[in-house]
């Protein structure tokens, strides 16, 4: 216990002497010792035990020798007086004890508290964590501020075979094998090595952490790091169940991503393969007529584009899933590209009626214009395919605050009750089983270009039958001449 401590104690005690040495006759004895007696309980209750009984001792001795008569004297000649000092001393240690015991008791309490809400704000960090460094990482800083430990480490039974120093693996595997903290000599005099063992379903592992030698003896600082430690064990066993979760789930997201393209491409490629052997072999065989020639080579250039159109839509969707997307935006109207996309759409359904309502005065927006064109190449295919052939496919651009919203409506079967929401999924399609070619990649990529630029892709059902999707793209501040010529 450190020397200062007891300096209170003189002082206070010499300092109540010295005071009341002036009001001696006023103040009779029985007061007198009343006040050494509150001077040793504030004693006890700031400095602790030993201050306090250093205080009583030295408050009885300033009593007897000051105030008892004869005064100024140890040598007390009434039985009462001697009686009184007695009584003074015992009641002083009596009241130093229990008001030390009671500091003590509330700092005790005080700890746990503390120690409590720390733990409590490890748990609530932990319960964010997602991998095993994070788990280290909070451990670190909850130890560091609890402990002030240092050097706090994690360790898989898989690094036990080269540890880092002062780490041996001896030591470590005596951890796991005591499943108890484990306290050895650190890499100097003034830490301790702390080896905590975090075993649970998971991989083992084993917490290391360099801790204050003053303080690596103390049971509470055992206690606190077995229930940080079982509080770390779950998170980690958290975390590697978390891990073995997304690892499944990725098998088998790859597993139905693969048994859908096989399927699909099997569905949808295979029967315009079948188509334009057929048709080759009947035109190999040179006897059909020209006018009925020209209308197989017809047939066979849409099943080509039909296949082209599957292949194209997955090396898109490939190209999305990878994030390796990039951008060619550039200010540019709109007109063009749905006039670049209505003339492939005529190419390829000659007889199919697209109405338009574009507005003039339309402004200008930031795209790029192969990507939005390929946007609205399915929207266009989704509506002709899904309608009725003697119904129009309605186009209509309108402009809503900072939006452009371009909308293709049909006279088809119309959305699922549910909204068509799952129709953005990969490989989903209106109805599972159909007659109409496609995989279900066409909305997919149209909603992942439009939220490249920022924009959207919404379906609704119409009023009196059908569907509508809207391409929708922010407008942005589009740049003036005078920016232009800046920049040039």
């Amino acid at each position: 216990m450190s020397v200062r401590k007891f300096l209170p104690a003189l002082l206070v005690s010499v300092g109540l002497t010295l005071l009341m040495l002036p009001l001696q006759e006023a103040i009779d004895l029985s007061n007198t010792a009343l006040l050494y007696v509150l001077v040793v309980v504030l004693i006890g209750s700031r400095y602790g035990r030993g201050p306090a009984i250093a205080t009583a001792l030295l408050s009885a001795l300033l009593y007897a020798h000051v105030f008892v008569p004869p005064l100024f004297s140890l040598a007390i000649t009434e039985v009462q007086y001697l009686l009184a000092a007695v009584v003074m001393l015992v009641v002083a240690l009596l009241v130093g004890h229990l008001t030390a015991s009671l500091k003590a008791q509330a700092e005790q309490v005080q700890a746990r508290e503390t120690q409590a809400r720390a733990l409590y704000d490890l748990a609530r960090h932990l319960s964010a964590a997602q991998t095993p460094i994070e788990v280290e990482e909070i451990a670190s800083r909850f130890l560091g501020t609890a402990l002030q430990a240092i050097h706090t480490r994690i360790l898989p039974e898989s690094a036990f075979a080269a540890p880092p120093p002062p780490l041996t693996a001896a030591l470590l595997q005596s951890a796991l094998a005591g499943r108890h903290p484990l306290l050895s000599a650190g890499g100097d005099l003034r830490h301790t090595l702390a080896l905590v063992p975090l075993i649970a379903a998971g991989p083992p592992r084993v917490l290391a952490c360099e801790l204050p030698a003053a303080q690596a003896g103390d049971t509470a600082t055992r206690e606190l790091l077995e229930t940080a430690s079982s509080v770390l064990t779950v998170a980690l066993e958290r975390t590697h169940f978390a891990e073995v979760a997304r690892e499944t789930e990725l098998r088998r997201a790859a597993e139905s991503l693969r048994s859908s393209i096989l399927s699909a491409l099997s569905h949808d490629l295979r029967t315009p393969l079948t188509v334009m052997v057929g048709l080759a072999d009947t035109l190999a065989l040179g006897k059909a007529s020209p006018e009925r020639q020209k209308s197989m080579l017809a047939a066979l250039r849409n099943q080509a584009l039909s296949i082209n159109q599957l292949v194209t839509n997955l090396l898109d969707m490939a190209r999305l899933r990878s994030g390796n997307l990039e951008l060619n935006e550039a200010w540019q109207p709109i007109d063009e590209v749905i006039g670049a996309t209505l003339q492939q759409v005529r190419a390829h359904w000659r007889d199919r009626e697209v109405t338009l309502d574009i507005p003039s005065g339309l402004p200008p927006l930031r795209f790029d214009a192969v990507l939005v064109e390929r946007v609205l190449w399915n929207l266009l295919e989704n509506a002709i395919k899904y309608s009725p052939a003697d119904t129009p496919v309605e186009l209509v651009v309108r402009r809503f605050g900072e939006w452009l919203d371009v909308m293709i409506c049909d006279w088809g079967p119309g959305l699922p009750a549910d909204g068509g929401e799952e129709l953005f999924g990969l490989f989903r399609r209106g109805q599972a089983e159909s007659s109409i070619p496609g995989v279900g990649l066409g909305l997919a990529i149209a909603r992942s270009i439009a939220e490249a630029h920022g924009g959207q892709v919404l379906a609704e059902n119409r009023m009196g039958g059908g569907a509508c999707f809207r391409l929708r793209l922010p407008l942005g501040s589009a740049p003036t001449l005078s920016d232009l010529e800046d920049e040039t």
